[in-house]
Formats: structure tokens, sequence, C-alpha cells
């Protein structure tokens, strides 16, 4: 029967815990005469099912990939270098496939329990999100189309990508990272560029050189150790320190991002003397204060693919511990 295949589909994006309900419903519809007060009974069944939260994060998520898919194909019909509009679009899709990916169960999903994890990914995956596409605009717009497509997409595919999967890895029920910990992490990361913001505005102009930004992300990875250390697993206190390490230079790089498009002149030092006017060489000075701080790009990569590898290298152990 239509409509029992129809309500077959639709049970299958209930949780394993609820899938009796569904039964019962596919049951009591089959039970029915056929025609339009069985239809009218299926559809009602399906439109119960679909409004669970479960089900609408297992359709959810897909159709917004298709969605922001969808979006991205249509804006870069405008970009007339062919490598470069589909480099930018597989880049997009790269990183959509990683995100689901990252809900499916294995190394990076889902999520884990409690309130911590699922804050922690949700900012992160929302904060790469907005960084994709502040990247993707520029690349478009910004430098020789045919350099972008065979240097800046591949480089800038790696960078996302490593930050995505660490922050799926630490974050994953699999690694089994308590929330103390995620949340620690977190905090210190925000708390430590705050600081180092702050001192951006105390003590102007932004450095053109990142030894004080690395300094303060160090303070933020010793802060983290001190405060876990006697309260929780040194496996724990390692992952937490080590997301400081990704979280902190993302949030840096994109802190002189603001600063230098939208902060007042006194922050922004003058890198560039040999500007016609005063004015030139504010303008040139706010898009090269941002070169140097292309190296916490290079660092979060590095504090990425480190966290990833530590989170499933650890995870697998604790995964061995509670099967034995």
């Amino acid at each position: 029967m239509v409509t029992d295949a129809l309500l077959a589909l639709v049970v299958r994006l209930l949780p394993a815990r609820h899938r009796d309900w569904g039964e019962a419903m596919r049951a009591e519809t089959a039970a029915l005469p056929a025609g339009r007060e069985r239809w009218a009974h299926a559809l009602g069944c399906a439109g119960a099912v679909l409004a669970q939260p479960a089900a609408v994060r297992a359709v959810g998520y897909p159709l917004a990939a298709v969605a922001v898919l969808a979006a991205v194909l249509r804006w870069s019909a405008g970009i007339e270098y062919g490598p470069l509009r589909w480099g930018l679009v597989g880049l997009i899709a790269l990183l959509h496939v990683v995100a689901l990916w990252g809900r499916r169960p294995g190394l990076l999903g889902p999520v884990g329990d409690g309130l911590a994890a699922r804050a922690v990914r949700a900012g992160g995956c929302l904060f790469i999100a907005a960084m994709t596409a502040a990247f993707v605009a520029r690349m478009a717009t910004h430098g020789p189309p045919a350099e972008q497509a065979s240097f800046g997409v591949p480089v800038f595919a790696g960078f996302l990508t490593s930050y995505l999967v660490g922050l799926l890895a630490f974050t994953a029920r699999r690694t089994a990272v308590p929330g103390r910990a995620i949340a620690t992490g977190a905090a210190a990361s925000l708390a430590a560029v705050g600081v180092w913001v702050a001192g951006q505005f105390l003590f102007p102009p932004v450095p053109a050189n990142v030894g004080g930004a690395v300094f303060t992300i160090g303070c933020g990875v010793a802060a983290v150790t001190l405060l876990l250390a006697k309260a929780g697993r040194s496996r724990d206190t390692l992952l937490s320190a080590l997301s400081v390490g990704l979280l902190g230079p993302l949030l840096v790089f994109a802190s002189v991002v603001l600063m230098s498009g939208y902060g007042p002149a006194r922050l922004i030092p003058d890198l560039v003397p040999a500007a016609l006017t005063p004015a030139d060489r504010l303008a040139n000075s706010r898009i090269e204060i941002q070169d140097p701080y292309v190296a916490m790009l290079f660092l979060a990569c590095l504090g990425g693919v480190i966290l990833t590898v530590a989170s499933l290298a650890t995870g697998r152990a604790e995964a061995g511990k509670v099967a034995r």
C-alpha cells in the first residue's frame, strides 16, 4: 500500500526509542478502509512524526545544506572564470559533507551529550561558516582569478576543513570529553582573546606582529591546564588545552579583521607611509595590518590537526576501556 510505504519512510526518521509509536500508527492506518479516510489518517500521522525534534533535525539539516548549495550556485554564476567558480562551489560542498558526517555515528559524530558539547559545536560551526562566507566573497572579488583558483581555494579548503574536523572530533560523543573540560577550553579562548583585544584599545595601535597574540593564547592554554589538572583527568586536560590552540588563533584573526575594518583610526599603525594622503595611508594600513595575522590561520590549522589526532586517538583508547 502506498500509505504504508509513506509511513514506513517517515517512521525511520524517529529515534529508536519511539519506533514502537511509529509502528502502531502504521498498524492503525492499515486497519482503516482504503480511500480518503486511510489517506487522511496517514497524512496526519506523517505530520505528527515530522513535527518531532528528531525528525526535524534529520530532515532539516540535509534540506538546509541543499538550500545553501543552491544559493551558492546562483550567487557564483557571476564569476566568469570557471575554475574559480567551481572551486568555490566545491569548497562549500566539502564543508557540508564534513558537517553532515559529524551528525552520523562514527569518528566525528554524533555530538556529545550535554549542553557544553552542543553549544560549542553549534557556535564553532556558525563561526566557521561565517569565516567561509567571508573568504569565499573575498576570493571571488579580489586578486587574479587564476591564482585564487589554483592557490587560494585549495589552501583555504585545507584550513577550513582542519578547523571543522578538529571541532567535530573534540565535541563528538565518541571522544567523551566532559562538559566542564569543553566549557573551560571555550571560555579560556574567549577570555584570552578578550584580554588581548582590550589591550589593543588601551595601548594602541594593533601591533604589526603576532607575538603578543601568541603569548596571550599560550596563557590561555596554561590557565586551562591549571584549572583542570587537579579536578580532571590528564586526557581531558590535554584535549581542552588543545582546543584553545584551535579556537584562540581563529578568534584573534577575526578580531583583527573587525578592528582593521571598523575600528577607530588610532588602532591602525601607519604601515604605508609612502601613500599620498593621510586618508590613503589609513585605508592602505587597514588592509596591510591583516597580513601578519594570517599566521594565526596557519597556527589554528596546526591546532586543528593536532586536536583531531589527539581526540581520535584518546577516543579510541576510551572506547577500549569501556569495552573491557
